[in-house]
Formats: C-alpha cells, sequence, structure tokens
C-alpha cells in the first residue's frame, strides 16, 4: 500500500507517523522531477500484518488533508505521488 504522509493530520498534529504503533522507519529519499522541477520526497515503510506500507511525505507538497487549492497544485500533488520510484 503506498500513500501520502502529510505533514500535519486532521488534528494539526506533525511526526504522528512517527508514534504509530506499526513502527514506521524512515528508509530513504527520492527526489522527482515533474515540470521541471525537483521534489526530495520521504519515504517511510513499515510492514502490518503482512501489508508492506509505504507512506510518502514532503512537508510543501503534502502539508495536510485536503489542502485548499487549485487545480494546478492538485495536479502537481498527483503527478509527484505517481513518479515516485
Amino acid at each position: 500500500m503506498i500513500a501520502v504522509y502529510y505533514e500535519r493530520n486532521r488534528k494539526g498534529e506533525t511526526g504522528y507517523l512517527s508514534r504509530d504503533p506499526a513502527g514506521f522507519k524512515y528508509v530513504k529519499n527520492v527526489k522527482v522531477n515533474v515540470a521541471d522541477t525537483y521534489f526530495e520526497i520521504g519515504v517511510h515503510a513499515a510492514i502490518v500484518n503482512k501489508v508492506h506500507m509505504i507512506f510518502l511525505h514532503h512537508a510543501d507538497l503534502y502539508p495536510s488533508p485536503y489542502p485548499d487549492w487549485g487545480a494546478a497544485a492538485t495536479v502537481r500533488q498527483i503527478s509527484v505521488f505517481a513518479k515516485v520510484k
């Protein structure tokens, strides 16, 4: 499973993934190029009930669930997510 790790959760808390009982660990950073802009994405992972879970983190790109942005910013978020290898 691959998902976004938002900088702040719906309660406004940061660093919440490190407190998760699943024991997520930082793995590495990967660079992604979208429209000649490079984003450095943090990769965090854990195995929960035999399911490999990966969370992708970038504080500015994914600040919180449902940010009040326009369509261009949303397409940028989706494009970066899709290009992470």
